[in-house]
């Protein structure tokens, strides 16, 4: 993939299309809530507790990676917001 013509959605689509198809058998049964940062033109990845450990460690080894990040296990790695309980009486 030429690097400047990469979209944000470009990334995520193939993260996602490399995670599903090629390594999340492998990896989601002893990784769940870990963090996975895979190059997306090579499919080389990083296992970690927090994110930017596993970005460092793919980056050592892949300096000019396109990285897609994803927290194994669940549908984002981040949310946004919170949310106030207010008990009922």
């Amino acid at each position: 993939m030429h690097k400047s013509n990469i979209t944000p959605e470009i990334i995520a689509m193939r993260g996602e299309e490399l995670y599903q198809q090629e390594i999340r058998d492998e990896v989601e049964t002893e990784n769940k809530g870990k963090y996975l940062v895979v190059d997306i033109d090579t499919g080389d990845y990083a296992i970690a507790d927090e994110d930017l450990v596993a970005t460092d460690r793919l980056l050592s080894k892949r300096p000019n990676a396109t990285v897609y990040g994803l927290r194994i296990g669940f549908p984002a790695a981040y949310r946004i917001g919170f949310k106030v309980s207010v008990p009922t009486q």
